[in-house]
C-alpha cells in the first residue's frame, strides 16, 4: 500500500471515529445546533496549533456570525456539562479499564484579574506571587494512559463573598469557597454517588496540601486513598515485627530507610512513563508497614485509623524513598505501587496532551463558560488518546475530519 493510500485510510478511520465519538459524548445535548457547535469546538481544540482562541476555532467554518454563535454556545448556552462528563467517563471506563481515580490540583496563571476565580497567590512551582486560577482535576487512569473526566474551579472568598463578581461571572448560588482538601473530597464523593462508575482507589500527590486535613476529609466520606506525602511526616509503627518498636513516633522517611534491607523487588510501572531516564529501570525496591499517624477521623477506631506506609526506591543507590500513605489495607507492595504511580501517568499526559489542547486557554469570564471549555478539553483529550493508541504523541497521525454541515 502506497503512502497516499495509507494516509487516506487513516483519514477515513479518524473521520469515522470522530463522528461516532461525538455522537456518543454529546448525546445528552438535545438540540441539533448545540451538537453542531460542540463538534466544531472539539475539532478546533484538536487541530489548531498554538493558543485555542474563539476566533481561531470559528475560522474552521465559514458562514455569518459563526464566532458569535460559538461564543454564545460556550459562555451562555445552558447545556449541562456534568451530563457530558458523566457520559465521557462511562465510555472511558469501558474502553480503558482504569485502575485508579487520580485527583490533581492544577494552577492556571492568568495575566488579568477578571477571569472567574482568579486571585493573586504564591505559587510554589513558580516560586513567586502570580494571578492564577486554582483547579482540581479528576482523572481515570490506567498504567498506560490517563483521561480527565471532571474539573472543579476553587473559588476564593474574594469571589464568593462579592455579589457583584458573582453576578458578572454567573456563579451559582450554591457555589461556596472550599479548600483544596475539601474540594478534592467533595468532587470524588459526588462522582462516587452519582456517576455509576466502579469504585476505585483515589490517588493524589499531597505534598503541597494539608495532608492531615485531606486524610480527615477522605476518611469521613469513606474514600479509599493512596497519597504521596513528604518523608518528614510523623508516623508510629503498629506492626510488632518492626524492630523500632510499636508506638514510637518517627519520620516516615526514616522508618522506610530502616526497613530498606527487607524491601522486595517489584515491577516498576514508572518505567513506561519516565522516558527521560534513559534506560528504564524495570524493577523498584519497595517496603510497606502498618502505621498510625496524628491524622484521623474522630469517629475512627484503632483499626480504621491504621494506614499502610509504602516506600519505594526506583533507581540503584537512590538515597531517599518516595513515600505514600494508604487506607486500602494490606495490599502487596507491588500492587500498591502500581496504583500510586498512576499520578505520574496523569502528570505525563496532562503536560504532553491536555495543555496542547487548550486547558489554559479559555478567554471568557463566565463560570459556565469555563466549565463548558474544560469539558470539551476533556473530550478532546479522550478522542486524541484513543485515536493515537494511548501514546498521546503529536502531531496528528491523519488530518482531522471536517465538521458536518449545519444541516447534519
Amino acid at each position: 500500500m502506497g503512502v497516499s493510500s495509507l494516509s487516506a485510510e487513516r483519514e477515513e478511520i479518524s473521520s469515522e471515529f470522530f463522528a461516532r465519538f461525538c455522537g456518543m459524548v454529546f448525546s445528552s445535548l438535545k438540540r441539533r445546533d448545540q451538537r453542531r457547535w460542540a463538534r466544531l469546538y472539539l475539532r478546533g481544540l484538536l487541530s489548531i496549533e498554538g493558543r485555542k482562541t474563539m476566533r481561531g476555532i470559528a475560522s474552521l467554518e465559514s458562514g455569518p456570525a459563526v464566532e458569535q454563535s460559538l461564543q454564545q454556545f460556550i459562555s451562555q448556552s445552558p447545556w449541562g456539562w456534568i451530563a457530558v462528563r458523566r457520559t465521557l467517563a462511562g465510555y472511558i471506563e469501558q474502553a480503558v479499564r482504569p485502575i485508579a481515580l487520580v485527583v490533581e490540583p492544577v494552577v492556571i496563571p492568568k495575566s488579568g484579574e477578571h477571569s472567574v476565580g482568579v486571585e493573586r497567590r504564591f505559587v510554589s512551582k513558580l516560586g513567586r506571587l502570580a494571578n492564577c486560577q486554582q483547579v482540581v482535576g479528576v482523572w481515570l487512569a490506567s498504567e498506560q494512559a490517563a483521561y480527565p473526566i471532571d474539573w472543579r474551579l476553587i473559588l476564593p472568598e474574594s469571589w464568593t463573598d462579592d455579589p457583584g463578581r458573582r453576578r458578572r461571572a454567573g456563579i451559582p448560588d450554591d457555589e461556596i469557597s472550599l479548600s483544596v482538601e475539601e474540594c478534592a473530597a467533595e468532587v470524588v464523593a459526588n462522582i462516587a454517588a452519582a456517576w455509576g462508575l466502579r469504585r476505585r482507589p483515589v490517588v493524589m500527590d499531597a505534598r503541597e496540601v494539608d495532608v492531615g486535613r485531606l486524610i480527615f476529609e477522605f476518611t469521613g466520606r469513606g474514600i479509599p486513598f493512596v497519597l504521596r506525602v513528604h518523608d518528614s511526616i510523623p508516623v508510629s509503627p503498629s506492626d510488632p515485627r518492626i524492630p523500632l518498636g510499636m508506638g514510637r513516633r518517627i519520620e516516615a522517611g526514616r522508618l522506610v530507610d530502616a526497613l530498606r534491607d527487607v524491601g522486595r523487588l517489584v515491577d516498576n510501572p514508572k518505567a513506561a512513563v519516565d522516558a527521560s531516564a534513559g534506560t528504564p529501570q524495570r524493577a523498584a525496591r519497595a517496603v510497606s508497614a502498618q502505621v498510625h499517624t496524628p491524622f484521623r477521623s474522630p469517629t475512627a477506631d484503632a483499626e480504621e485509623a491504621a494506614l499502610t506506609l509504602l516506600g519505594t526506591w526506583t533507581a540503584p543507590g537512590q538515597r531517599s524513598a518516595a513515600v505514600w500513605l494508604s487506607n486500602i489495607g494490606r495490599l502487596p507492595p507491588g500492587m500498591l505501587l502500581r496504583i500510586a504511580q498512576t499520578a505520574e501517568r496523569v502528570a505525563w499526559d496532562r503536560a504532553g496532551v491536555t495543555h496542547h489542547l487548550g486547558l489554559r486557554d479559555f478567554e471568557g469570564r463566565s463560570f459556565r463558560g469555563w466549565h463548558h471549555h474544560v469539558t470539551l478539553v476533556s473530550a478532546a483529550h479522550a478522542f486524541w488518546m484513543l485515536l493515537s493508541g494511548g501514546d498521546g504523541l503529536f502531531p496528528p497521525v491523519a488530518p482531522l475530519p471536517a465538521v458536518p454541515s449545519r444541516t447534519a
